[in-house]
């Protein structure tokens, strides 16, 4: 009898465990917006550069389980942070194809967007979702432009901090749904240069035509992290365009890669060892440990 009791008890609190944890996945951290600060450490970064902040945000998947609460205290928690540059890594919406954006939610998000603060300037690529049918694409855009983004397509852009000195960043489209063309977007840059990669999907990297000599630091989203992430297991669900590469930071050749858990969700609004994630880089002038 007292073995049953024991084992009984056993499975009482393994049950309640169990509920505790997916209790704190559905209601809890799917709101709770995570902060990671990493510091990139390079004798490529000018002294001038140093302690310069950069923010990274990602699939933001909004008009799903994304609404204007839950982003515009995500978006709160961004601009508390000081940072002098924001990225947006693609994905403005959930399914946009199938549940386009009315003209109601437009300005609703834009208005979000257009309250992020970064004096040194707001950049983006497009991600798969912005670009699955050009009606989608044109809204995505003007949803940017009118926030204040620039949005870098193949194409780089050097941005400085009141001085002649710089880093480089370079946007490359999606690997889905885009057109990504590394050759043209390391055109006008030097291997001499901080250079940074902006893209959506963190398996760009391993293609063909993507010579990382270039590249120092690259920052990449679409995995969501996982959104559902199993430690030893991994990710219960892997996208194309980050099969190899999903969730944290990786070394591959000279480049540090990063990939971002986002913001949104999708399917189910659960997040479990993937919480939305802001990623946030602070820039020093030294040799990398």
């Amino acid at each position: 009898m007292k073995k049953l009791l024991k084992i009984l008890s056993v499975l009482v609190i393994l049950a309640l465990l169990l509920a505790g944890v997916f209790f704190y996945s559905i209601y809890i951290s799917v709101d709770r917006v995570s902060l990671n600060y990493t510091t990139l450490t390079s004798p490529k970064i000018s002294a001038d550069m140093n302690d310069i902040k950069i923010a990274m945000i990602s699939d933001i998947k909004y008009n799903g389980f994304m609404g204007k609460d839950r982003l515009t205290k995500m978006i709160n928690e961004l601009n508390d942070a000081n940072c002098d540059i924001v990225l947006f890594g693609g994905d403005m919406f959930d399914n946009p194809a199938t549940k386009e954006p009315d003209s109601a939610v437009v300005k609703e998000l834009t208005d979000i967007l257009k309250s992020i603060q970064a004096p040194l300037g707001k950049f983006a690529v497009l991600g798969d979702q912005d670009q699955v049918n050009d009606d989608v694409k044109n809204i995505v855009s003007d949803i940017l432009y009118q926030s204040n983004f620039e949005i870098l397509t193949n194409q780089a852009s050097r941005i400085r901090n009141h001085t002649k000195n710089s880093i480089t960043l370079v946007g490359i489209d999606s690997l889905i749904n885009g057109n990504p063309n590394p050759d043209s977007a390391f055109k006008t840059i030097s291997e001499d240069e901080y250079n940074i990669v902006l893209t959506h999907c963190p398996d760009l990297i391993s293609s063909a035509d993507f010579n990382s000599n270039y590249v120092d630091a690259m920052f990449a989203g679409h995995s969501l992290g996982g959104q559902i992430y199993l430690p030893v297991i991994g990710p219960l669900k892997t996208f194309d365009g980050a099969r190899s590469y999903n969730h944290g930071m990786y070394t591959v050749n000279k480049t540090k890669l990063f990939v971002s858990n986002g913001l949104g969700t999708i399917d189910i609004d659960m997040r479990l060892f993937a919480p939305p994630e802001i990623m946030i880089f602070r820039l020093q002038n030294g040799n990398a440990a």
